[in-house]
C-alpha cells in the first residue's frame, strides 16, 4: 500500500496505540459517485472537516473517509477503478 507511513504508531510503556489517518472525497450532488480531490491526509478528523467545507464548491459534497486498506482502494489509487 504505502511504504511510507512512520509515525503512525506510538509505544506507550510498552503499550501500542493506533492512530487514525483521514482523507477527504467529494462529489456533485447530480453524482453518485464519490472521487478524492486531494491527496492530503489528516491526523484529526476535524482538520478533515475543516478543509472539505473549506475546499468545496457550490453544489458539491464531502465526506470524510478513514484512512484504511478498503478506502485505500475504493478512492485512493484511480488505476485500481
Amino acid at each position: 500500500m504505502v511504504d511510507s507511513l512512520r509515525g503512525l504508531f506510538t509505544i506507550d510503556s510498552l503499550n501500542i496505540i493506533t492512530m487514525h489517518l483521514y482523507f477527504v472525497i467529494f462529489k456533485n450532488k447530480k453524482d453518485k459517485d464519490y472521487k478524492l480531490f486531494s491527496n492530503n491526509v489528516f491526523d484529526k478528523e476535524k482538520d478533515a472537516e475543516e478543509f472539505g467545507k473549506k475546499s468545496m464548491k457550490r453544489n458539491y459534497e464531502c465526506k470524510v473517509l478513514d484512512y484504511n486498506k478498503e478506502n485505500y482502494d475504493r478512492y485512493w489509487d484511480e488505476k485500481k477503478r
